[in-house]
């Protein structure tokens, strides 16, 4: 999987080069650690959190989520989640659901992605 997805992921705009190097270039573990991100349950929290409007606890695990992908290289789904940080920082919860939107599609694009090449070995 390593390759395939390395390179699915750089395609898709991920900085893969910096998340390697923090990871002192071992792809396996790279690719366990992006594994592991798949099922995080701060994403399932977030989405509770979001829908019952507890916002605060919506920072935490957007907070948690930002620092994660941001070393994983996870680029687009970085930029998608610092947006909602932002505003959940801001306490501007004009447009969070659409933000949430966002940040949820991003992360369905991240999970098709490990999938796809899950499926390819």
């Amino acid at each position: 999987m390593s390759k395939q997805i390395i390179d699915a992921l750089t395609v898709w705009g991920c900085d893969v080069t910096g998340a390697l190097e923090r990871f002192v270039f071992d792809e396996n573990l790279y690719c366990s650690c992006l594994t592991l991100f798949s099922t995080d349950d701060n994403f399932n929290n977030l989405e509770l959190a979001i829908a019952h409007h507890c916002y605060s606890d919506a920072f935490n695990y957007t907070h948690d989520l930002v620092g994660v992908a941001g070393n994983l290289g996870l680029s687009p789904l970085y930029q998608a989640m610092v947006e909602l940080l932002e505003s959940l920082r801001a306490k501007d919860y004009t447009n969070i659901e659409q933000q949430y939107k966002n940040v949820e599609n991003t992360y369905r694009t991240y999970l098709n992605l490990l999938s796809a090449h899950n499926d390819n070995n």
